[in-house]
């Protein structure tokens, strides 16, 4: 009697077994793959940023640069899963308002303390060692080429990127086949434009003095690489138009 129950609960443990499965953990949210992306930063350590001066990142296989709110910079990237390394590199030496410039300060900041990213719903977060998030990031749609009203933001020599001239502002606009924008002088010429291809001029200004001659240099600079250049490219919300010889210029949509 007592060796059938012993084999009774050992077939009962067999069958137990074998209809039981062990509940499987929750999945692990794949980090998000960032080179070749566009964000805007929704949030700094938390902080919503100050509407119209949002920095935004956008990332190369080996780089990410952007608006830090007021200045464009340019860092060196690195990502390995979930694992972010960013290092800061060059920036522009524009000035704006103290509370715009604390912001950057920030958001420089905090891209030195990034050591991993994370998605989240339809966005992503920047985390530092502590899986503490940094920087909240939202997708970034491209701009469209024609209809928007773009902002200088920076004039490409070489390899450098100046900063517009100090409380300048510079417009461009292009629909139905014409350029258009404001400098010192408005201007407006035709321009054909397809498949990152761009072709502008002759453009006609109007013949105001400009109120320095660094605003003068500028505006001259402004037309003769629109009436030189071959190229455009756009990566969210951000313009740049280039020459053969290494100069363009850098527009935001504001």
């Amino acid at each position: 009697m007592s060796r059938i129950w012993v084999v009774s609960v050992g077939l009962v443990a067999l069958l137990a077994a074998c209809g039981s499965t062990t509940p499987a953990g929750p999945a692990a949210t794949p980090a998000p793959t960032l080179a070749g992306t566009s964000w805007t930063v929704t949030a700094i350590n938390g902080t919503a940023p100050i509407s119209g001066n949002e920095p935004t990142m956008e990332f190369s296989d080996t780089t990410v640069t952007g608006s830090a709110s007021c200045n464009r910079y340019n860092a060196a990237f690195t990502q390995d899963g979930s694992k972010v390394t960013i290092t800061p590199g060059v920036t522009t030496a524009m000035a704006c308002g103290a509370d715009v410039m604390t912001q950057e300060h920030a958001f420089t900041v905090a891209l030195t303390q990034v050591s991993g990213a994370r998605t989240t719903g339809e966005g992503a977060e920047l985390t530092d060692g502590a899986g503490t998030a940094v920087l909240s990031l939202a997708r970034i749609t491209d701009k469209p080429l024609e209809g928007t009203t773009w902002t200088l933001t920076g004039i490409i020599s070489g390899e450098t990127v100046a900063s517009p001239v100090a409380e300048s502002t510079v417009t461009l606009k292009i629909a139905d086949g014409q350029l258009s924008g404001k400098a010192c002088n408005t201007f407006r010429g035709s321009v054909t434009s397809a498949d990152g291809s761009f072709k502008a001029g002759p453009l006609a200004s109007t013949k105001m003095a400009c109120a320095s001659t660094e605003l003068s240099k500028q505006e001259t600079t402004v037309l003769a690489t629109l009436q030189a250049a071959t190229g455009y490219t756009i990566k969210g919300n951000e313009l740049t138009i280039t020459a053969d010889d290494g100069t363009g210029l850098v527009f935001t949509a504001k």
